[in-house]
């Protein structure tokens, strides 16, 4: 037993500050491995793996190791490593770890923080968190990293931020392709839908059109334009594609088969169009031929011979050939073989068509010898002469064999043209007068019907005057009814005394009437008045005695019509003078609004002063026109300078609005809708510190303003809860998570525990708002606290068992003095440690003192009374358990006691009934 015990190793042995030695001496690394697993002392487990210092080791106690700190440093010491801080740590090691490694916040401590830029992107891609390539693509300094973790986003809304807030140029550009890209993948179902619904629109029309090469041409374009869509069908459901594909089949076939028709009726019409463009051809050819042989004919008169007659027929019958070939036909080509025809025969008769040129030329030298009428008494004379000449001439002209000689022709023409226009001028002015006279005479009919003898009297004498100026030509056309007329006057002489006199009895009659009815309206009796007198002097006079007593009668019977009309004309005019000294008034108030203006400048206070005004003008009575133009000019020359102020004021408000309203729409195009907002409400606030734009403009533009911040902000509330949405989803699917994680702790097994707990520390809530985060942040806190309480539970189960699997193993160790193999190999390693130094120490006589001591601290940290008979060995054990634990700060475990008691060498018979105490403490503990 001495020997077994000298030649023990330290690491195995009893005292931990013994073992913490040896561990440093230790080069072996399978026992340094055994010892970081299972030694019983956190410290010595500690130094055997910094001694070790392998991932591996370290790697193992992250994930196995009972002692939470322990955990903790095993985790920063695999970081460091990782970190290639000091440990120089592999390519192919980090490589190989980084791919088995299943512990989350390490991966993404890594993903973040590596140096190794190719192992952080493999990183990224396995752990595919959409949080963290978010964060990465916006922080990250790296731009390769950076880039490939925005090409893992999908989401519109998160590259929209990636594009402004990235780090790096490379991948904003990237972002705002990517959201350049989706925006035209969403839109693109509806475009390739309606692009090939309008082609198909489009082609389906064509059918309908005549024009053959237009629908051609267009068609064919169509039918490209088409195969370039049916590309991009595939992004339609098969359905569509479908039905759009059949659309397209029968609408081609249509199409086809009108094109065709159409093509042969465009042929015949082409072969119609060459067969006219070829006789328009021939008969143009056939007239300048014509123009030639009149050309000809011209010369052989003037040549006096028939030299050119040969050279005239054979013109005539080329041209006869020529015709011929026209195979339409039609009026004009039947014209000019007529015409041809025509010239063939007179062609024989050239000295006839020479005498008919002699006769017009001496026609014509006969008209140039006339003088034109200068005076309007010689115009009737030159017009009847002119009249039968032109007559004569027009004779002449239809029988003439062929045309006119071209210089005979154009100056006869010219020399009738001078005639024609030379009558023209007083041939209008005759008509001119005749249609006047034959105005008045029709007035003067009306007023000899009306009774208005006087005035017809006057407007016959200004007829005589006018028909004075007439020829006795343009007499002739108005003589009758100047004869009737003249007869009718002159009956009027005879009757004038006669229809007067009873009129005007009947006027005086009229107005004592009126004299006796009270007045309504002073301005209807003044004009009734009015009216006697003026038909009163249209009856005339006559030499008689009555009509002078009813003149007298009627000026007396007329003035007292008109009295009340003069008093109340009176009290009118008293207004009026009121009204001007209120318009007055108002003249004075403009000055006075005007210098208020000047001096405060408020030009609100000045539109509502001219306002006030104005309606105070329109409703004042009237006033004398003299003095309404002099107070009206006042007041105006004081109102419209102001007004015209107002005007500017306003439109230079409107100036500034219409330039905040540019300003607004270009913030309605910005995709960021929290700085387009901003700047809508900034622009807000200077509309409102522009003043007034005028009634009409300021609500039209006030109403373009707030249609574009509307939209914006319409938009912005759109975007704001489709956050909120994604928010809440994203939230109810954490809460839903976390629900079912801590559903599946009970019952779950430590391994599952462990993974849970991961979990739910990998959870991430940067996709909810606020004050989500904080519920779920709480209820995470809550869930970690449970799983490690519940991992600590099952820790203790486990030990509680693993402790009474022990002590059945060492309970047969007690009774019998040895254990086998089998249930040495169960047991810790300090355990088996223990064993083996009891079995190597000599019996000693306080061995069995010592283990009742044991005994009684493991009961009295149990809670657990002893024997009666120990009252007294406890009180005592008591005392060294407080001072331990004031000097030392810690109690050892039950495991170290139970090592302790083993190791005092073989287990006495008196020993057995402590064990029983000692199994029962430990279980208690």
């Amino acid at each position: 037993m001495i020997f077994k015990q000298l030649f023990q190793p330290k690491w195995q042995h009893k005292d931990a500050q013994v073992r913490l030695q040896a561990i440093q001496k230790l080069a072996d690394s399978s026992i340094l491995e055994q010892v970081a697993a299972k030694d019983i002392d956190t410290d010595v487990r500690k130094h055997a793996l910094e001694k070790l210092n392998t991932l591996a080791s370290w790697d193992k106690a992250m994930r196995h190791d009972s002692d939470v700190k322990l955990q903790k440093l095993a985790l920063e010491k695999v970081k460091l490593m990782l970190f290639n801080q000091g440990v120089d740590l592999s390519q192919n090691d980090k490589e190989q770890y980084l791919a088995k490694c299943n512990h989350m916040p390490l991966l993404e401590d890594y993903a973040r923080r590596g140096d190794d830029h190719n192992l952080r992107v493999q990183v990224i891609k396995r752990l595919d968190k959409a949080s963290l390539n978010y964060d990465l693509a916006i922080r990250d300094n790296n731009e390769e990293v950076a880039l490939i973790c925005a090409q893992s986003i999908a989401d519109s809304k998160q590259l929209e931020k990636i594009a402004q807030k990235a780090k790096h140029s490379k991948v904003k550009s990237w972002a705002s392709e990517k959201l350049a890209e989706l925006k035209a993948a969403a839109e693109k179902p509806a475009k390739i839908r309606k692009d090939a619904s309008l082609l198909l629109s489009k082609l389906l029309a064509l059918k309908d059109k005549t024009d053959y090469l237009q629908v051609k041409s267009t068609g064919e374009a169509l039918l490209q334009q088409w195969q370039l869509v049916s590309t991009e069908l595939t992004c339609l459901p098969e359905e569509e594609q479908l039905t759009l594909t059949n659309k397209f089949a029968q609408i081609s076939d249509k199409f086809q088969s009108s094109l065709a028709q159409l093509e042969v009726e465009y042929n015949k019409a082409q072969q119609a169009e060459a067969a006219l463009a070829q006789q328009q051809q021939i008969q143009q050819q056939v007239q300048q031929a014509i123009q030639t042989i009149q050309d000809k004919v011209a010369n052989a008169i003037a040549n006096e011979g028939d030299a050119e007659l040969d050279d005239i027929v054979k013109l005539i019958s080329d041209a006869k050939s020529l015709l011929s070939q026209d195979h339409i036909g039609g009026r004009v080509t039947e014209q000019l073989f007529n015409q041809l025809n025509g010239i063939e025969q007179n062609a024989a008769h050239l000295p006839e068509f020479a005498e008919q040129v002699a006769l017009a030329t001496r026609a014509v030298t006969q008209l140039n010898q006339w003088t034109l009428p200068q005076e309007i008494g010689d115009f009737d004379q030159a017009q009847e002469q002119f009249d039968s000449w032109f007559d004569d001439w027009k004779k002449l002209r239809k029988s003439m064999l062929f045309d006119l000689p071209v210089e005979l022709n154009e100056s006869s023409q010219t020399l009738i043209n001078e005639w024609k226009n030379g009558l023209k001028s007083f041939s209008s002015q005759q008509n001119s007068a005749i249609k006047q006279l034959k105005g008045q005479m029709r007035e003067l009919d009306r007023l000899i019907k009306s009774g208005r003898y006087n005035v017809a009297l006057g407007l016959f004498r200004k007829i005589s005057e006018g028909i004075d100026g007439l020829t006795s030509k343009s007499y002739s056309k108005i003589e009758r009814e100047h004869q009737r007329l003249n007869e009718e006057i002159n009956e009027l002489e005879g009757w004038k005394s006669y229809i007067g006199l009873p009129r005007k009895r009947e006027l005086v009659a009229e107005m004592d009437a009126l004299v006796a009815q009270p007045m309504q309206d002073v301005h209807e009796r003044a004009k009734q008045i009015k009216l006697a007198r003026h038909t009163w002097r249209l009856l005339g006079n006559t030499d008689s005695e009555e009509n002078s007593q009813l003149n007298e009668a009627f000026d007396i019977v007329v003035e007292k019509a008109f009295a009340p009309c003069r008093e109340k004309f009176a009290e009118l005019e008293a207004q009026r003078a009121a009204n001007l000294a209120a318009r007055n008034q108002l003249v004075d108030d403009a000055k006075a609004a005007k210098q208020a203006f000047e001096n405060n400048g408020d030009y609100a206070e000045l539109a509502k002063a001219l306002t006030r005004l104005q309606n105070a003008w329109n409703k004042a009575g009237s006033v004398e026109r003299s003095e309404y133009a002099k107070v009206s000019q006042a007041f105006f020359d004081i109102i419209r300078p102001l007004r015209a102020r107002i005007n500017t004021f306003h439109n230079d408000n409107a100036q500034q609005k219409k330039s905040l309203i540019e300003q607004a729409q270009e913030c309605a195009q910005s995709e960021d809708l929290n700085q387009a907002s901003e700047k809508l409400k900034a622009l807000q606030q200077q509309w409102k510190n522009i003043g007034f734009a005028g009634a009409n403009t300021e609500n039209k533009l006030w109403g373009q303003f707030r249609a574009i911040n509307d939209t914006v902000f319409n938009k912005k509330q759109a975007d704001y809860q489709a956050e909120k949405d994604k928010q809440q989803v994203a939230f109810e699917s954490i809460k839903s998570e976390l629900d079912t994680i801590a559903g599946e702790l009970d019952g779950a097994t430590l391994e599952l525990c462990y993974s849970k707990l991961e979990q739910v520390k990998a959870v991430s809530v940067e996709q909810c708002s606020p004050g989500q985060a904080k519920r779920l942040h709480k209820q995470i806190n809550q869930l970690i606290d449970s799983c490690q309480k519940r991992i600590a539970d099952l820790k203790q189960n486990v030990e509680q068992q693993n402790l009474q699997n022990w002590l059945v193993s060492l309970e047969g160790y007690v009774n019998s003095g040895t254990v086998d193999e089998a249930a040495l190999n169960q047991l810790p390693s300090l355990l088996v440690n223990a064993i083996e130094l009891a079995q190597n120490s000599p019996a000693t006589g306080d061995a069995s003192e010592q283990r009742r001591d044991l005994a009684i601290r493991m009961e009295i940290i149990a809670g657990i009374e002893p024997p009666v008979q120990d009252a007294n060995r406890k009180m005592e054990i008591q005392v060294q358990l407080l001072s331990e634990k004031l000097n030392d700060g810690e109690t050892p475990s039950g495991i170290q006691l139970l090592h302790d008691w083993l190791s005092l060498g073989p287990v006495q018979a008196q020993d057995k009934a402590l064990f029983e105490r000692v199994t029962k403490a430990l279980l208690a503990m």
